[in-house]
């Protein structure tokens, strides 16, 4: 009953209403969570425990102590109170008496924002290392779910255009069947905004064991897939539960792709352009 009672409640108010029978530890999480719910909503578990001083397995029981399923059912249901408290659309950057113009005009600027901010962080020695691995690798494996899988399936075409032998799977259970298989020589690059996607997180940990060389595309930089990847490319595009899926998330995925994309073609030059003009001529025939 206690349960389905605090269901019912927004995140912060069913934080506060578990409060008490919390452990010390856990009330440390809570204290947090209350005084800063703007932050918590864009921070992912190893953040959030590095902030409280505390380990990964007690934002999760933390997480669960207070009535929610996971640490992302917590931040989910606190982005729901935060967004229901602003009463804004467009992610709240918007009011409801603005104009289409300024529709248009906000928007347009925080998906620019998304690619000027991916510029930045982008560091060139791993973006090099990440085109050296792609150019010699055996086998590519994309690896992603949702969104992210979108990208992985954006990154494939690219890829084949140029003659990288590129794989995505788009079930869960056949990509981390698929890593199972995986070796030495073998790139597999993990697709994750939030870097702590469990499906994406497992397949890449996976494959890192048998022995291919892994690569995260990820917009947090201390996240659960950073400890499985052996190279990581950071994305810019900050995003709360609520806006999941957002174009700007994927726009900064998309960036990174084609700079792998444009890297790898300027490197393999003339060979690239040829295996671009074997495929066009695959597909010529696929058009009226």
């Amino acid at each position: 009953m206690t349960h389905k009672l605090t269901q019912s409640l927004g995140g912060l108010t069913r934080i506060r209403s578990t409060y008490p029978s919390l452990t010390p530890t856990e009330k440390r999480v809570a204290d947090y969570c209350l005084e800063n719910p703007d932050e918590i909503i864009y921070l992912s578990v190893t953040q959030l425990g590095e902030r409280c001083s505390v380990g990964e397995s007690t934002i999760i029981r933390f997480s669960q102590a207070a009535g929610f399923s996971g640490y992302q059912d917590l931040k989910l249901n606190i982005a729901l109170e935060l967004s229901s408290r602003n009463n804004n659309v467009a992610e709240g950057i918007l009011g409801v008496g603005d104009s289409v113009e300024t529709l248009i005009e906000r928007v347009t600027a925080i998906n620019v924002t998304a690619l000027e901010d991916t510029a930045k962080l982008v560091n060139p020695h791993s973006l090099q290392r990440a085109i050296e691995k792609l150019i010699n690798a055996k086998r590519v494996f994309l690896y992603g779910v949702g969104v992210s899988g979108i990208t992985a399936l954006d990154a494939q075409s690219k890829f084949l255009r140029i003659g990288l032998m590129s794989y995505v799977l788009s079930d869960s259970h056949l990509q981390i069947m698929s890593s199972a298989q995986v070796g030495t020589g073998d790139l597999c690059i993990g697709i994750s905004h939030s870097g702590s996607t469990r499906d994406t997180v497992d397949t890449l940990r996976l494959a890192k064991q048998n022995g291919a060389f892994t690569m995260a595309i990820t917009d947090i930089v201390k996240s659960p897939i950073i400890e499985f990847s052996d190279l990581v490319l950071l994305t810019g595009s900050t995003e709360d539960p609520l806006q999941g899926g957002s174009l700007r998330s994927k726009i900064a995925q998309v960036h990174m792709v084609d700079l792998l994309y444009t890297g790898v073609s300027l490197r393999l030059g003339e060979e690239a352009t040829e295996q671009k003009k074997r495929v066009a001529l695959s597909v010529v025939d696929r058009l009226y």
